[in-house]
């Protein structure tokens, strides 16, 4: 009976260790159809072309040759991206601000980052 306990259990862990790598092939493929998302904390006030955005958390999901900006689930700007590769992967998720304009979203663990247009 407690032989049959550790046939079991051994057995559980064994199905659980093939499903790691079948979750991570899942995600990777989500993320290989061009769309990411990095949720990032604007602390003063900025412009997304001719929309500001106040401070506040905020969601910017790019996808081919868009970025969306959400706020509480509600779209709040939006703007033509151009990907830029070859860059080192980025520590963090970060927006680059120039003269209060936001010119670019960098992705946390990625080379690819969104130059708005």
């Amino acid at each position: 009976m407690y032989r049959n306990r550790i046939v079991r259990l051994s057995a559980l862990f064994v199905a659980m260790a093939l499903l790691l790598p079948v979750t991570s092939l899942i995600a990777s493929a989500k993320e290989s159809k061009g769309t990411l998302r990095a949720d990032i904390q604007v602390v003063g006030s900025v412009m997304i072309g001719s929309t500001p955005l106040s401070a506040g958390n905020y969601a910017f999901i790019a996808d081919e040759s868009k970025l969306q900006v959400t706020r509480n689930g509600k779209v709040v700007a939006e703007a033509s991206i151009q990907w830029q590769d070859g860059k080192p992967k980025a520590e963090s998720s970060s927006l680059v601000i120039d003269n209060n304009q936001i010119k670019e979203v960098r992705f946390g663990g990625k080379t690819r980052s969104a130059v708005l247009q």
